[in-house]
């Protein structure tokens, strides 16, 4: 596996959990809605929207869960072409978090996430039975996936917090982060996870998928990778996955 060129290694630089809090992040999301044309506006209307679908209970889902013991170590999963090579020594007893479509293939080895990224872009039925079956899904909104919301997030029986990018409205989380991969890395800093495995990961060979464009994927994963490098700057030690 390649995931950034050698850019990100194990760089624990013990910053705290500081890193990235609004004042941090809101910044960066502003130059991202710059460079891809993204509506600010659009993205608070669906944070409210999503808020108002969940209600309490996002917060109370978010506030049980923090307050539980979290291992010091995490895998976490991308949809890349290398993930199912790196999760085949894992076991029930690793603590998986799998970024958004990567559910499917990790609920295919037999293993269930422990915590799913999402913005409901992947196979959305496996989420939801994961979801039944205990997975914690932490469900985003932006501009462009109000529909789904509307679909998908009263299918979810089990735990669910909601999170967006913007400015965070009601009863939304804002953890920082752009793509489900680095907004999983960033929740995870944020609960006090010490070291990030990341399997299926390569930012410089995505995963090619019709009607979507290649160049365009390419710069998002150029800003995944500069918030990876950031949370690393933190408390947090971020490496690829060995497989035995």
């Amino acid at each position: 596996m390649r995931p950034f060129g050698g850019r990100l290694g194990a760089r624990p630089l013990c910053l705290g959990r500081e890193t990235l809090r609004l004042e941090r992040w809101l910044p960066l999301y502003r130059e991202i809605c710059d460079e891809f044309g993204f509506d600010e506006s659009e993205d608070r209307a669906s944070a409210t929207f999503l808020s108002s679908i969940l209600g309490e209970r996002g917060s109370e889902a978010f506030d049980a869960f923090s307050a539980s013991r979290l291992p010091e170590t995490a895998v976490l999963c991308g949809g890349g072409d290398s993930l199912a090579s790196d999760i085949s020594s894992l076991s029930e007893r690793d603590y998986i978090v799998a970024a958004d479509g990567a559910t499917s293939l990790v609920m295919e080895r037999g293993l269930l996430p422990d915590v799913i990224v999402t913005d409901l872009d992947g196979v959305i039925e496996d989420q939801v039975e994961a979801n039944a079956r205990g997975s914690i899904i932490f469900v985003h909104a932006h501009g462009d996936n109000r529909e789904a919301l509307a679909t998908w997030v009263p299918e979810f029986s089990g735990r669910i917090v909601g999170t967006c990018q913007c400015e965070p409205v009601g009863r939304m989380f804002n953890f920082g982060g752009f793509t489900d991969g680095d907004r999983a890395a960033c929740v995870l800093a944020e609960l006090g996870v010490k070291r990030i495995l990341l399997a299926g990961f390569d930012l410089e060979h995505p995963s090619r998928k019709p009607g979507r464009s290649a160049e365009v994927k390419m710069r998002k994963l150029a800003w995944a990778a500069r918030i990876l490098a950031m949370v690393a700057e933190g408390c947090v030690s971020i490496e690829p996955v060995v497989t035995r």
